[in-house]
């Protein structure tokens, strides 16, 4: 892997992703992975591989699965064989190693790690019906600032790489889904001017969204719900939930305007009703993965590293924890903020700062 990371296309990205380098210079000091064998399940993009390459200099031998196929992965991959890196299926990598840096549970889903470390919702929801220790980086607050500016930031930059001149100002716009993504991805689409009406269940996150200043509707309200999305000019799924809009709602119903469809989700939301073409971008990966850089890396710097924190949690001391789901310790999640806010010094925090324990 040595060759790979000297190449200038890492090097380039290494340096974009301050956080990130900091634990591979004090890695290359203390190895807490030494003698270790982690596979990991990450997207095979630029920035993810710098996550690899930290892990690399801590001692790992690490194995790399093609876990997530996009536009973005393809470069990278090529660079990958070039530089003689193996890459294995899903299959291979999780039965290579006991211990999994994980995206969406991919690897947990074909055996059991002695640890993981995983960095999203649904996959936590997975594991929890797993035995063995997971270290999850997606409840800490380090995650907060790629789901509150990384994934509405990208969405607009993929309309415009979809639309080009056609703006999100004044589109009648509903938005599934007001959770941790969801409520960044409004914030973004207010920035837009687009009009926003947020749909949701759950009564605390309806009212969040109207603290925060967002129309909203409850979506028991079926009479309501229907007469708004027959008027909507896009539909945004944010909801984390395969096959929600085909489930709940009636094709006639969601087409009735003839909407833009945007499946932010990391698996498919829209369902068996609907077909690929119908998806900006499609249906198998969030819009966002569609670009050459998904998530901008001041915002992704910072939960890629509390991944990797996580992994270093149980490597530093695995009698410490039994079986079951944990957040990442407190003083790494402090260190990752107080970090991310002094490399990016004059990042709005408006809507987010609270969250953050951020001023």
């Amino acid at each position: 892997m040595r060759a790979y990371f000297d190449t200038a296309a890492h090097r380039q990205e290494r340096q974009q992703l301050p956080i990130l380098s900091s634990l591979i210079e004090r890695y290359r000091d203390e190895r807490p992975f030494a003698g270790m064998q982690v596979a990991s399940g990450h997207v095979l993009v630029r920035n993810s591989m710098v996550t690899i390459e930290a892990l690399y200099a801590g001692g790992a031998e690490i194995f790399l699965a093609d876990a997530f196929h996009t536009p973005a992965t393809e470069k990278v991959k090529r660079a990958l064989k070039e530089a003689d890196v193996p890459i294995y299926s899903k299959q291979e990598a999780a039965h290579l190693a006991d211990l999994y840096l994980d995206v969406n549970a991919v690897l947990g889903r074909e055996q059991a790690p002695r640890a993981a470390a995983e960095v999203t919702r649904t996959g936590i929801h997975h594991y929890a019906n797993i035995e063995g220790v997971v270290i999850s980086a997606d409840d800490c607050r380090s995650k907060l600032i790629e789901g509150f500016y990384g994934t509405g930031d990208s969405l607009r930059r993929a309309w415009r790489q979809f639309k080009g001149d056609e703006g999100l100002t004044g589109k009648r716009i509903i938005q599934f889904g007001f959770g941790k993504i969801g409520r960044g991805v409004a914030f973004q689409l207010r920035l837009a001017e687009a009009e926003l009406l947020v749909l949701e269940a759950d009564p605390a996150r309806i009212k969040k969204a109207e603290q925060d200043g967002f129309d909203t509707l409850n979506v028991g309200l079926a009479a309501e719900v229907e007469k708004e999305l027959k008027a909507a000019e896009i539909i945004v799924s944010v909801t984390g939930i395969p096959g929600i809009i085909s489930d709940r709602y009636s094709r006639a119903v969601i087409m009735s305007n003839a909407p833009e469809l945007i499946s932010l989700g990391a698996q498919d939301e829209y369902g068996d009703d609907y077909g690929e073409d119908e998806i900006l971008g499609g249906k198998q990966v969030p819009l966002n993965f569609q670009l050459a850089e998904p998530t901008l890396n001041r915002y992704v710097d910072a939960p890629l590293a509390a991944h990797v924190l996580a992994l270093e949690a149980w490597a530093r001391n695995p009698d410490a924890f039994e079986n079951g789901i944990h957040a990442l310790p407190e003083e790494m999640d402090r260190w990752v903020l107080e970090s991310w806010r002094e490399y990016w010094p004059n990042e709005d925090l408006t809507g987010i700062g609270a969250d953050l324990g951020l001023s």
